[in-house]
């Protein structure tokens, strides 16, 4: 049974340091269209918005030039941790110019806002369990009106409920990956809960347990550790996108 696959995946997948000088020396394309973004603006802004600290650092733009980087009022930036803004949104340069595609190392095309943060493996760690179980609570209460008399009615519960904490897996993988990333993701997620089926199918055949329709209460085990293992998922996600992202 393939429980902690995705979890895994994950800590593979997240098991980097901060990256740094991502956009720095560029390719002349790259930086031919930065310098027009750039020259157009009256002030950029250097934010690192997959560090574990981060304060928006407001630049006014007197002087760009470029080699194989390029240079703001003689000083070189990274593009993918400078920012831009347009229509009340900060834009990456660093996406915007060509160095790298929206979602590549957890960096966005658009930020709504350059938040100050700091944050603390504890209070990330806790924050992200909040969350999680926050998440749980709305996906519970969409369905407490549900009729759960019968054991069927408790298995259709419980697959509503364990399908709303997908969901909130997905959103959590969109946001942490690039798309081909994500892919491989949103497969581990349905091998995962695949696998939590097929390992009680293999204990309900070889002893002859009743098996889902029959009313027994045997047929809620594979409802429940689905449920338990896609809290830990989602816990371990909200985790990693705030260790790497800030959110």
């Amino acid at each position: 049974m393939k429980k902690v696959s995705l979890i895994f995946a994950l800590t593979l997948f997240f098991s980097f340091n901060t990256y740094a000088d991502i956009c720095v020396e560029v390719s002349k394309d790259v930086a031919s269209k930065a310098i027009n973004i750039i020259k157009k603006q009256k002030e950029i802004y250097n934010y690192c918005s997959i560090c574990n600290e981060a304060k928006p650092q407001k630049i006014s733009v007197k002087d760009i030039t470029k080699d194989k980087k390029v240079y703001v009022n003689g000083k070189p930036i990274d593009l993918a941790h400078t920012y831009f803004k347009h229509d009340n949104k900060y834009i990456n340069s660093g996406i915007a110019s060509g160095c790298i595609e929206d979602g590549q190392y957890g960096i966005s095309a658009k930020l709504d806002s350059l938040a100050e943060f700091h944050h603390t493996k504890e209070n990330n760690k806790n924050q992200a369990k909040q969350k999680a179980e926050a998440i749980s609570d709305e996906c519970i209460n969409k369905v407490k009106n549900d009729r759960y008399k019968t054991t069927q009615d408790m298995i259709e519960r419980n697959i509503k409920i364990n399908n709303c904490l997908a969901e909130a897996i997905k959103q959590e993988i969109q946001k942490g990956f690039n798309p081909k990333q994500q892919a491989q993701m949103l497969e581990y997620l349905e091998q995962t809960r695949n696998g939590a089926w097929n390992f009680y199918n293999t204990i309900y055949t070889a002893n002859k347990y009743c098996y889902g329709q029959c009313g027994s209460i045997t047929s809620l085990f594979p409802y429940s550790d689905e449920g338990l293992i896609l809290m830990q998922m989602l816990e371990r996600l909200l985790y990693l996108n705030i260790e790497k992202n800030g959110y």
